[in-house]
């Protein structure tokens, strides 16, 4: 296994997660019953543009500076990002055409095809971040040392809105393992402000199974949650 920083490494299981389970909800929702399902198509559009977002600060900070070292790399990468779009564009359009439809058959055939079309966008994220994490960070690694890599890291973190931050910190805390979390919330918590790191906290408090949580709290030094049971 190398051992070289993965800048992607942590965004993409939250990513995954995120996924994996707006993937369940799509096959548990009922298309045609408007109100009920509404929900989930509105979590659905938040997804969307946090993976937006994600493929917007992977090309200015790591890809459109690798151009100039490693061009046919860089283009490869931004190409699939422009893949990407298209196939949220269409997720987008049945969001519309589902919202604007004027009978149940109606809504239930867009319901479908959005199912359809989501595990498109999930298949070819699933592939695309797998070969970020290889292919892209062996070009990162070939030319920029680990601290050059961890300081773009940095920069592209302090630029996401802190509302957005949170956000992707619900599905870190639910796509990570224990020494993931560790690995996250440790520098947070020493080098953050508190409010900052007392708000990741309290998401991975309303998300973790209880035992979880009280180990993650132990080795934080952060108060456990008593079990009434």
């Amino acid at each position: 296994m190398n051992k070289r920083h993965n800048s992607f490494y942590l965004i993409h299981k939250a990513l995954r997660v995120a996924m994996y389970e707006m993937a369940t909800a799509l096959q548990h929702a009922d298309f045609a019953d408007v109100l009920t399902t509404e929900t989930t198509i509105q979590q659905l559009e938040e997804l969307l543009l946090l993976f937006d977002s994600h493929a917007l600060g992977e090309d200015h900070f790591f890809n459109e500076p690798l151009k100039a070292k490693e061009p046919a790399i860089a283009k490869m990468f931004e190409k699939e990002h422009e893949e990407d779009h298209r196939l949220a564009a269409v997720l987008q359009q049945l969001i519309v055409s589902w919202r604007y439809a004027s009978t149940d058959d109606k809504r239930l055939e867009y319901g479908q095809l959005l199912c359809y079309a989501f595990n498109e966008f999930i298949a070819f994220n699933l592939y695309h971040m797998n070969k970020e994490e290889m292919k892209l960070n062996e070009a990162l690694w070939r030319n920029y040392t680990d601290e050059q890599i961890l300081a773009t890291e940095q920069t592209l973190v302090s630029q996401i809105p802190p509302e957005k931050m949170m956000k992707y910190a619900h599905w870190l805390v639910r796509g990570l393992n224990m020494k993931d979390l560790l690995g996250w919330l440790t520098p947070i918590r020493q080098n953050a402000p508190a409010s900052v790191f007392d708000a990741l906290f309290a998401i991975a408090q309303k998300h973790l199974p209880t035992s979880k949580y009280n180990s993650l709290a132990k080795q934080l030094a952060r108060p456990q949650t008593t079990s009434v049971l």
